[in-house]
């Protein structure tokens, strides 16, 4: 993806560094983000069920007799 890049002066942006971008690009980068704060969310979940005790190791499964 080529996209032009326009980087607004310090002197306009009130000393914080600004980027000019596509929405389309931004909208997508929305999207990615999204789905990976849920992905480590759900990373989470799994570790700590697994520290607790409640998950099950898929190399070494349980015998629920």
């Amino acid at each position: 993806m080529v996209s032009v890049i326009a980087t607004i002066p310090k002197k306009v942006s009130g000393g914080d560094d600004l980027v000019v971008i596509r929405r389309e690009d931004f909208e997508a980068f929305q999207k990615w983000q999204v789905e990976v704060d849920d992905a480590l969310a759900k990373i989470e979940r799994g570790r700590t069920e697994y520290r607790r005790g409640k998950a099950v190791r898929a190399s070494s499964p349980r015998k629920f007799r």
